[in-house]
């Protein structure tokens, strides 16, 4: 008797077990159970009732025509032209006595970078002084010899020497004068209590630090780059496409591109320039793109890196919203609805061909292998094709 009372005692939990695993299986959407219950199902097919669509979110649509566009692939980054990156050194060398700045901040065309201090700056301004002086000498008895050798009082070798003196003369003052020019240092109206032994070194642009390699008390030689500068009024796009998809790049196509940081926000530009040249190491060629200043813009910087899509023909087709679209390793599926009778609509899976996306839908490439009023699933389907 116990054997008997041991066995029940075992078989029941079994049976509640069984029981509550046979329920579960019926209840991953709202509903389900009242659909499928005694009805006779095709291989793969689904069955949704009308309460089940409604109460899960489920939504069914066509075929919508939609416009999709070609596009080619290419990476790159952002840049600026050449004269917008400045290197600053000193056309002569010098200590550095102030250097008031720091990297990434702006500075405007003219503006002081650094203050240079040598006492070689000394001796070219008492050199063009000097110069200025006998210049001056030089000039009036040059003039002098030469209204007498006209007059035919004074020899002609006199006045040939007066003017090669004055000529040498006048080369060496304008040559000092440059250079004092290029050190910032206006010459033309110097007196000798102007003399100085320190220069000003000015912003030849308006832009942003973006190196400082220089610091107080150095000497910096004239090589030396003491900064950097960068002006982003001009930033743009270097892309870089593969030779192969070359033939089908030209000006004035759209351009839809992403930065690293924000994948999902697209913005737009168009291609400028086309490069000539293929780069050997990579069989890729460059690709200029100009793109519409914004405040958001501003805030860019050159040698971010770009990821886009540049648009190279379009093409009227049919397409699904995204959501429709389910895929199972290298192939995509869709829901098709078989029939619809009322209070549930009957489903089954096709495989379909998807090309270009654009605005949340994807192009269809096979369409024409559905009829042309076929329904499908078109909200919900990622769910059902899964289990």
């Amino acid at each position: 008797m116990s054997t008997i009372n041991n066995r029940i005692n075992i078989f029941i939990p079994l049976l509640g077990s069984l029981l509550l695993l046979a329920c579960n299986k019926d209840k991953t959407l709202t509903g389900q159970g009242s659909a499928n219950a005694g009805r006779d199902m095709a291989p793969g097919e689904i069955i949704l009732t009308d309460e089940q669509i409604s109460a899960n979110d489920f939504a069914t649509g066509r075929f919508e025509t939609k416009t999709f566009h070609q596009s080619v692939r290419a990476t790159g980054m952002l840049d600026v032209p050449p004269e917008g990156k400045v290197a600053i050194s000193a056309y002569f060398g010098g200590y550095v006595k102030e250097l008031p700045l720091l990297s990434g901040q702006y500075v405007k065309k003219g503006q002081t970078l650094m203050v240079l201090e040598n006492p070689a700056f000394i001796q070219l301004q008492e050199d063009l002084l000097e110069a200025k002086g006998q210049l001056a000498y030089l000039e009036s008895d040059y003039r002098r010899q030469k209204g007498l050798a006209q007059s035919k009082v004074a020899s002609e070798k006199k006045f040939l020497k007066a003017e090669a003196d004055y000529q040498v003369m006048r080369a060496r003052y304008e040559a000092l004068r440059k250079k004092l020019h290029l050190l910032g240092i206006q010459a033309d109206q110097m007196e000798p209590g102007d003399i100085t032994p320190i220069i000003h070194v000015k912003a030849p642009i308006s832009g942003t630090v973006t190196a400082i390699h220089a610091q107080r008390g150095m000497f910096l030689e004239p090589s030396d780059v003491a900064l950097e500068l960068v002006n982003t009024g001009g930033l743009h796009l270097e892309l870089r496409v593969f030779e192969k998809d070359a033939w089908k790049i030209k000006e004035g196509q759209q351009v839809v591109f992403n930065l690293q940081d924000n994948p999902s926000k697209e913005y737009f530009g168009k291609v400028q320039l086309v490069g000539k040249s293929v780069d050997l190491d990579e069989r890729s060629i460059g690709l200029h793109v100009h793109f519409k200043p914004s405040e958001e813009v501003a805030g860019w910087m050159p040698g971010m890196y770009v990821e886009a899509a540049i648009q190279t023909a379009s093409v009227q087709e049919a397409g699904l919203p995204e959501e429709a679209i389910v895929r199972s390793g290298n192939l995509h599926y869709v829901l098709m609805q078989t029939e619809r009778t009322p209070g549930e609509r009957r489903f089954i899976r096709k495989r379909v061909v998807t090309g270009n996306t654009e605005e949340g839908y994807l192009e269809i490439k096979n369409s024409r292998d559905f009829a042309e009023n076929a329904v499908f699933l078109t909200s919900g389907a990622f769910n059902l094709i899964a289990e």
